[in-house]
């Protein structure tokens, strides 16, 4: 059967727009449309069940254009809820859902002050967070806030204590108000496919803190639920009008590139080949964007659109596809294709695997968190097979070098130049960072539109642009257009994006961009270079490499939302929606929300008195940040602002996650001179973080020294009146101490630690004490010496360990020091904190981090 691109965009807008009339209803717009109160009936024969459908149908009639698609489809969907013309809408309804919902389901009187519950508060690992009935009990909710930047401080879940939150002026009209504002410019739009993804930012923007259903547990959001309604309705109609392949209707299929990090630091810095910030940056945004050229690619081939994306991000994307015949075939075509094309383009450096899992409706409902993890081994065997169907080729084994005379590329070592510097790969990633920090707009074609586009071969392209621009034309171009970071009046779909990077507002004459770019002279709108940002630096003039990740998201996506058998009435918590709505929210942090942290911690840094850099208000930021991806990042800055960062991001991470003590985030810094290589420094920063994986994660090392971040916030569900019980010591065996092993003894022993909170605190203290000359810096390097000397450590290779030898001799000595470096002044104060207060093993035995700190700061 022949595909009939009008009903299928039929079909998919309808399942995507099937419970619009729940944000309508909650609005309350039947009071100031009588219409939809007299359709009331026609949904709803007992006059309460269904009443949003008559809003859906509403909304249907009077805000979608008559001539882009057939709406006798769409009227469909607003009868979902009944056997009929709307049995497709209502199955992918059911679907999405992961239970079943076909009795009638009244929502509570009250249904208009429920908010939606923040998945994250649902994750449970190694800590239990339910009652004894095994309830969760959520106490944190989202505010009814537009996905803006406006509003980015207001889109983290609000603690609730007592169960509900107030509106604080965020109530469902004024979110609608805003919604159909933007909707009404939609009218205008000349062809579906733009009409879709407008429409479709739109709904994100709006409905993602919205609950999709208040009759259960109300943690999935209406986009989310609205989502993967439309992607199971677009399989259904495919699998309805193709040639199935045995009883399984979906294929779930993932794709992952591996080496990517490799291959973006791989670029050197070599004498007479400048920018390496900029090609850095540019490198990165490029293979991000390789992957959703390739997830796009192979819907545009099956006739899907995004809806069809469960998530794409940090190297991996995951599609729900239809089992039928043409699919595999087209699937198979593909993996051949990007294997050839990948072996050509980055010579083994980055490649690409894939694995399809096939699910039948049941194992969808019921089993997808199981097929999950299926198609995730699939993935994790095929990596160690990558390329394998070249082997027989002798172009795998062979380059084609020609006879005239190449060199490598001095920039990445990687491919052969006739003439010039570098290849042009690498020129292109530096036009591209050139280009970022400028660019509004995003396209995606099948056609190389511009000198700003990518160029992805037979796989499409993808152009960046500035606010100049003729929109419109760039339409008739594209396959679809996105503003960046934020929709604009003419462009409402945006692509979510970390942009994040330094550079110039106005004309700067600048000697540390010299060693970069041959010049002194900076202008408006220009990136800045490694060697500037080192400038920036308080004291020593080195350059910072944060390294961060999520802790065990493979376990958090796998096991973190199973519930105990008492629970399953609320229906299968590792349903689709649900972990859906675990990627994207994830996705949003590194995105949005880490651009808006860069932007907190260089405020502060702008107005701090004791900043004297010369330019701080003629730059619009000190944080390249090189890579975000799905749950890790790499960011460089000045070396003490960087430090600064690493603990915003935490903190901030923390309560958008609602201070669950099972997600955490761990991070490793490096502190280097700006032309010492980045691939090493980066290199470092993963050993760091590996560091701060290995003492038990929810760390942070830096300058060698690993630390717990803080203690846990009075919000943590630890901390919680009825779990405390179960936790009654969990600071001590989480928090304050470590296990360690002493020289000459094969026990584990355990010592008590400071947090890295406290560390920074003493740390400022100390450095507070030396700049009113109440201490010396003699002082400072007596505690490092009393570290070395009486808390050495060194490695066994016999039990490959690090043991530590500890002399409690150190107390005489510190009190001399005391005694000898300290003013009158601040003497006692500093016996207290150290001595008679008997925290001086701890301080001594953790002393390395914060009086190297002082050294670098005062340097």
């Amino acid at each position: 059967m022949s595909f009939d691109e009008k009903e299928f965009y039929a079909v998919v807008l309808g399942a995507l727009l099937h419970d619009i009339g729940k944000f309508m209803q909650r609005a309350e717009l039947e009071k100031d449309l009588p219409e939809i109160k007299d359709n009331y009936e026609e949904f709803s024969p007992d006059g309460r069940s269904y009443l949003h459908a008559a809003h859906t149908a509403y909304f249907i009639q009077h805000f979608v254009p008559d001539d882009l698609v057939d709406k006798s489809k769409l009227y469909q969907a607003a009868h979902h809820h009944v056997s009929g013309p709307g049995d497709l809408y209502r199955e992918a309804d059911c679907l999405s859902s992961g239970m079943e919902r076909y009795s009638d389901e009244p929502e509570p009187d009250n249904f208009k002050e429920i908010r939606l519950n923040s998945v994250f508060d649902m994750v449970e690992l190694q800590y239990a967070i339910r009652d004894k009935r095994g309830h969760l009990n959520s106490r944190w909710k989202h505010h009814l806030v537009p996905l803006a930047q406006g509003y980015l401080c207001e889109q983290y879940p609000q603690f609730a204590e007592s169960g509900m939150v107030s509106d604080n002026g965020f109530t469902y009209r004024r979110l609608w108000d805003g919604f159909i504002e933007e909707v009404e410019d939609l009218k205008k739009a000349t062809d579906i496919l733009s009409y879709f993804h407008e429409l479709y930012g739109l709904l994100e923007k709006y409905t993602y803190c919205i609950p999709s259903a208040t009759n259960v547990f109300p943690d999935i959001s209406l986009f989310d639920h609205s989502k993967t309604t439309a992607a199971i309705a677009s399989v259904l109609y495919l699998v309805g009008r193709g040639e199935r392949i045995g009883e399984a209707d979906f294929i779930l299929y993932g794709g992952d590139l591996s080496g990517i990090q490799d291959y973006i630091f791989k670029i050197s810095q070599s004498q007479g080949v400048g920018g390496i910030a900029k090609r850095l940056r540019g490198r990165s945004f490029y293979v991000a964007i390789l992957l959703e050229i390739l997830s796009r690619f192979i819907l545009e081939e099956l006739n899907l659109t995004l809806v069809n994306v469960n998530f794409c991000s940090g190297g991996n994307f995951e599609l729900l596809l239809p089992n039928t015949v043409s699919t595999m075939k087209k699937l198979d075509t593909f993996e051949q294709e990007v294997n050839e094309w990948f072996l050509e383009q980055f010579r083994g450096e980055l490649g690409f695997v894939a694995a399809k899992v096939p699910m039948t409706k049941n194992e969808l409902r019921s089993m997808y968190a199981n097929k999950k993890d299926e198609m995730n081994d699939l993935l994790a065997m095929a990596k160690v097979k990558k390329y394998q169907s070249l082997l027989e080729k002798q172009e795998f084994w062979q380059d084609k070098i020609g006879s005239e005379k190449k060199t490598v590329c001095r920039s990445c070592n990687l491919n052969l130049i006739t003439s010039g510097d570098i290849c042009d790969s690498c020129d292109r990633d530096r036009k591209i960072g050139e280009l970022l920090p400028a660019a509004k707009y995003l396209s995606f074609s099948k056609e190389y539109q511009s000198d700003t586009s990518l160029n992805f071969g037979k796989f499409g392209s993808a152009t960046l642009w500035t606010h100049e621009v003729n929109i419109s034309e760039i339409r008739r171009q594209s396959n679809v257009v996105y503003a960046l970071g934020q929709g604009t009046p003419d462009v409402k779909a945006f692509f979510q994006l970390a942009q994040t990077s330094p550079k110039a507002l106005k004309t700067l004459e600048l000697s540390t961009e010299k060693d970069e770019s041959g010049e002194t002279t900076v202008q408006p709108g220009r990136p800045l270079s490694f060697a500037t940002l080192a400038d920036m630096g308080c004291g020593d003039k080195r350059i910072g490499v944060l390294k961060m990740d999520v802790d065990n998201l493979g376990f958090i996506f796998s096991i973190g939302l199973e519930a105990p058998e008492e629970y399953a009435k609320q229906g299968n918590l590792r349903s689709i929606s649900r972990l859906t709505t675990l990627s994207r929210q994830i996705t949003t942090f590194f995105t949005a929300h880490l651009d808006a942290i860069c932007t907190e911690v260089f405020k502060r840094w702008q107005i701090d008195q004791k900043n004297h850099w010369p330019y701080k208000d003629a730059v619009s930021n000190i944080f390249y940040l090189i890579f975000a991806g799905g749950d890790d990042l790499v960011i460089v800055g000045p070396w003490d602002q960087v430090i600064e960062l690493a603990r915003g991001i935490r903190k901030r991470f923390k309560e958008f996650t609602c201070h669950n003590p099972n997600i955490t985030i761990s991070a490793g810094i490096y502190i280097c001179k700006p032309k010492y290589p980045i691939s090493h420094a980066v290199k470092k920063a993963e050993e760091a973080l590996k560091q701060s994986k290995n003492r038990g994660r929810n760390r942070i090392t830096v300058m060698g020294e690993t630390a717990v971040w803080c203690h846990e916030d009075p919000r943590s569900r630890v901390l919680q009146e009825s779990l405390k019980p179960r936790y009654a010591r969990f600071t001590e065996n989480e928090i304050t101490r470590e296990s360690i092993f002493k020289k000459g003894l094969r026990e584990v022993e355990y010592v008590k630690t400071l947090t890295f909170n406290e560390l920074t605190t003493f740390s400022e203290k100390l450095l507070e004490h030396l700049d009113n000359n109440h201490i010396s810096q003699g002082f400072i390097r007596r505690l490092i010496e009393a570290k070395d000397q009486f808390f050495a450590v060194s490695y066994n290779d016999q039990e490959d360990r690090f043991e530590e030898e500890h002399n409690l001799m150190f107390l005489p000595y510190l009190l001399y020091s005391i005694e000898r470096n300290v003013q009158k002044a601040v003497r006692d104060e500093l016996k207290m904190l150290l001595v008679t207060g008997g925290e001086a093993q701890t301080y001594i035995r953790q002393g390395y981090y914060p009086c190297r700190y002082i050294f670098m700061k005062r340097r």
